[in-house]
């Protein structure tokens, strides 16, 4: 395995203010290899395979921060020292570095830098450059400048041995989304696998795996997978499982661009009944009237996905495009979309004395509704709860009564 673009090789000259979009452009072309590609919502682990045959092996790492949490190796021989060093100083010159200097003919070796002082050199002439001139530098490329870490692996001797590291990226992340649609005769749910691409470097693979918890490709990051010469974008993900934990996942190569983000459509499940529902919660103690919690009840005949995830109820009728939700299964058929607080069903109340309410469900919706009411009273001696469910028509009113009596709440319909 190698990682390619890291540094350039030709002779060319960059303003130093130039240097990194151009360097992010020159790795988005050539991608990494990884050996596999572990999404999770935090990030991604990467994992890579190196034969070490040296004392010392340098393996470059695409990024400019590590910290220990964030790192993991293997070798069939552990008898080994890993570090890594990150540059203080990004994009800047360090000694025998080649620059040249606006009003300067030719190019000149950095002999000495310095926080406030450069000292250069030119066929034995030597001339200072003041940190108040630094902007007329610039530095000759093709000189084994760069900016990213690199992974120092010693052995005791020159012997084979198989090396396997990976790394986590937050720049590289996946994240879970639903969308409900109900513009079909039978209204599905669809789950769909955003990829993201924040790094500054592009990302093949032969495959991938998504899971919601960050350490799940600690478990499995032995993996062995030989790349396929016709690369995809990116395949759609099958559910799977691993280690207890609901996983998407795919077989097939994937190629992440720097800055891209990929929607794939993970599953679409028909389900047999979306219902509205509007819950309130009522106390003898209440006055004045109250908006409804606003929910959907999703039945399927299928399994519904088990990974929670942000939906979007698509609506568009004109007047309304997205409604945002909450996705978690209840049962394996049977999910709770919960859509907030709605004024488009309400409840009043209305003393009548000091045991007796009238209440009052007014829908203001063009369809009839179903509404939960959990209704209840507590006083220092007793705890009373009632539970019912009325069905409220389009753009109209229920009437219910409640009655405390010292054993129960009584409700009635009028």
């Amino acid at each position: 395995m190698r990682f390619t673009g890291l540094r350039s090789t030709l002779p060319m000259v960059w303003a130093i203010g130039c240097l990194p979009a151009l360097m992010a452009t020159a790795i988005a072309n050539d991608p990494v290899e990884a050996d596999w590609l572990y999404l999770t919502g935090e990030g991604a682990w990467i994992p890579r395979a190196a034969e070490l045959r040296q004392a010392s092996t340098a393996l470059p790492l695409p990024i400019d921060r590590l910290s220990t949490d964030s790192f993991w190796w293997q070798a069939d021989n552990p008898d080994l020292l890993v570090s890594w060093q990150t540059p203080e100083r990004r994009w800047w010159v360090r000694e025998d570095s080649l620059v040249q200097v606006e009003g300067w003919s030719g190019s000149w070796t950095v002999l000495q830098p310095g926080e406030d002082m450069l000292i250069m050199a030119q066929a034995g002439v030597r001339r200072a450059l003041p940190r108040d001139q630094w902007h007329r530098m610039s530095w000759v490329v093709g000189q084994n400048i760069s900016s990213e870490l690199e992974l120092t692996v010693l052995q005791p001797e020159a012997r084979p041995n198989s090396f396997r590291y990976a790394w986590f990226d937050p720049g590289i992340s996946a994240e879970i989304r639903y969308i409900l649609d109900q513009s079909a005769e039978t209204p599905r749910l669809l789950q769909m696998l955003v990829l993201h691409n924040q790094s500054n470097y592009s990302l093949e693979a032969p495959g991938y795996s998504y899971a919601q918890s960050r350490d799940q490709g600690r478990v499995t990051l032995k993996r062995e997978a030989a790349m396929m010469a016709d690369m995809a974008i990116a395949a759609a993900p099958v559910p799977g499982d691993s280690s207890g934990m609901a996983t998407l996942q795919s077989q097939r190569p994937i190629v992440l661009s720097s800055g891209s983000h990929i929607w794939l459509t993970a599953q679409s499940i028909d389900l047999s009944d979306v219902s509205h529902s509007y819950q309130f919660n009522w106390q003898t103690r209440s006055r004045g009237s109250q908006p409804g919690q606003w929910s959907l009840q999703l039945s399927s005949e299928d399994t519904l996905p088990p990974m929670a995830g942000q939906v979007q109820v698509a609506v568009w009728d004109e007047q309304v495009p997205l409604l945002e939700a909450h996705y978690q299964p209840q049962q394996n058929d049977k999910a709770t979309l919960q859509l907030g607080s709605s004024d488009m069903v309400t409840l009043s109340t209305e003393p009548l004395s000091d045991a007796h309410w009238r209440l009052t469900l007014t829908n203001r919706n063009s369809e009839e509704v179903e509404t939960a009411l959990a209704l209840s009273h507590w006083d220092n001696n007793r705890q009373l709860d009632h539970a019912l469910t009325v069905q409220v028509p389009a753009a109209g009113e229920r009437t219910l009564t409640v009655r405390l009596t010292p054993m129960q709440l009584i409700v009635d319909e009028e």
